[in-house]
């Protein structure tokens, strides 16, 4: 699969054994910036930044039947956070977040332990890293420099 951009506000997912369009996806706003899109270390989301200051993420599971056009490789359903004040030029998806999670931790246990708080024990694989099954880190960047870090840190439902 090759993943194409382009100005006309369309995200290009391509087949290259056939070079056919597996699917497209709409909702993100590029009409003259050079604002690249990408996976999450799973495959399972892809993420974009925006001229609109918003990061857009969509699902790359797709259940055609769930589709209610005709033109079932459009994907409309995206999900959008509104996360600078400038143009959106760069968002991509961690590509270990097991690491910047652990320094997350980290910090958060020694912030508990300065106050006295019994802190949270880490859930951890043998390596010593964390497991990271539900969670996600999105790193984004707007045209001023600034730069953003969102942890999305799922509760697990038992």
């Amino acid at each position: 699969k090759i993943l194409v951009t382009s100005n006309d506000s369309r995200i290009r997912l391509y087949d290259l054994r056939d070079l056919s369009l597996s699917m497209k996806y709409k909702g993100y706003v590029n009409s003259s910036s050079q604002i690249k899109a990408s996976f999450s270390h799973d495959f399972s989301y892809l993420v974009s930044g925006s001229e609109d200051k918003y990061v857009y993420i969509w699902s790359t599971y797709h259940d055609l039947s769930k589709f209610t056009s005709v033109r079932r490789d459009r994907n409309d359903f995206w999900e959008g956070i509104k996360a600078h004040n400038a143009v959106v030029t760069s968002a991509i998806f961690a590509p270990n977040p097991s690491l910047m999670l652990s320094l997350d931790m980290q910090s958060e246990k020694a912030e508990g332990n300065e106050k006295g708080e019994d802190a949270e024990v880490l859930d951890t694989m043998p390596s010593g890293i964390m497991k990271t099954d539900n969670t996600e880190v999105l790193l984004s960047a707007d045209f001023t420099g600034a730069i953003k870090v969102f942890i999305n840190k799922r509760k697990n439902v038992s």
